[in-house]
């Protein structure tokens, strides 16, 4: 009999945190989609609070922290921007698209920082060669680091 009541209570146990599980995503998604809605109309306000509740639900979900730091730099929060860009890219080492998102942050909003923005573009190249067809065809770069030598040395 202990034996049942044993298998019955660690029934109860998984399927409830499976329940809580499935509720946290939901309310993840919710967040996640409010966010990029917001974003895409332009209402950084709203962004930044659904991308933080984001982050605060998953503090390891990079695609999140890189949306949140988009946003704030929109909204001009550079530093804190650049922590959040600098975050997701640690969060997934392996992935190019970390990097170059950091990379651009840095040439368009802190443009005295080439060797930084060239620095993660490096990264990004190093993760995937591909990330060359991008930063080829990447109109929006100042001559300031198309013309750089580390830049140049990255094709």
């Amino acid at each position: 009999m202990m034996k049942y009541v044993g298998l019955a209570f660690l029934f109860l146990l998984v399927f409830g945190r499976w329940i809580m599980v499935q509720h946290r995503r939901r309310r993840f998604s919710h967040w996640w989609q409010k966010g990029v809605k917001a974003y895409d109309a332009s209402n950084w306000v709203a962004a930044e609070a659904a991308f933080r509740e984001c982050v605060r639900m998953e503090p390891i979900a990079a695609p999140a922290r890189r949306l949140l730091g988009a946003t704030l730099a929109r909204r001009n929060k550079l530093a804190e921007a650049e922590e959040q860009f600098r975050a997701g890219a640690q969060l997934e080492p392996r992935n190019a698209g970390g990097y170059l998102d950091l990379g651009f942050f840095l040439a368009s909003y802190v443009p005295h920082r080439v060797e930084d923005a060239i620095e993660a573009f490096a990264k990004a190249v190093a993760c995937s060669p591909q990330a060359r067809t991008i930063l080829a065809s990447e109109s929006r770069l100042a001559p300031a680091i198309k013309e750089h030598p580390k830049f140049r040395a990255l094709f």
